[in-house]
């Protein structure tokens, strides 16, 4: 069994809150909106999340659908999850920091039953690397480094 190791680099973009995320060859930005001292230059930190977690649902939707045998014509995924801002503001010192729940909507069409179709977004969601990232937490370290 080979353990793939994935880097990312995350730095300033200019702004404040405006940060260039990069993986190899391969970027974008993040950002927080205006009303919260951002340029509203890119998505925020928890909409990323949402998106790389649904994302990954619809990878693995595709990667495997057919081997379900499901007739799919078309699929769409939301994401919603609900925070608690007044947590990082520091004014509610009793809720929960991240995201209290986070709720996927299946948009699903297709030739298929719904027991068909239920079965086989219970493999999805077993089988969805961010998924199980987020449900089963991973093993957290940190390094502080100097630059030079």
């Amino acid at each position: 069994m080979s353990i793939a190791t994935i880097k990312t680099e995350i730095r300033s973009a200019g702004s404040t809150y405006k940060i260039e995320c990069k993986a190899g060859d391969k970027t974008f930005i993040l950002d927080e909106p205006e009303e919260l001292g951002g340029s509203n230059g890119g998505m925020n930190p928890g909409e990323a999340l949402l998106n790389a977690l649904g994302g990954c649902k619809y990878i693995v939707f595709k990667m495997f659908y057919q081997k379900f045998k499901i007739d799919l014509l078309d699929l769409k995924i939301d994401m919603e999850g609900q925070v608690d801002p007044d947590v990082l503001a520091g004014k509610n010192k009793n809720g929960k920091m991240g995201f209290m729940n986070i709720k996927t909507k299946y948009y699903i069409n297709a030739n298929n039953t719904k027991e068909e179709i239920e079965k086989f977004v219970d493999y999805v969601e077993s089988h969805c690397p961010m998924q199980d990232t987020i449900v089963n937490t991973p093993e957290m370290t940190r390094e502080i480094l100097g630059q030079k």
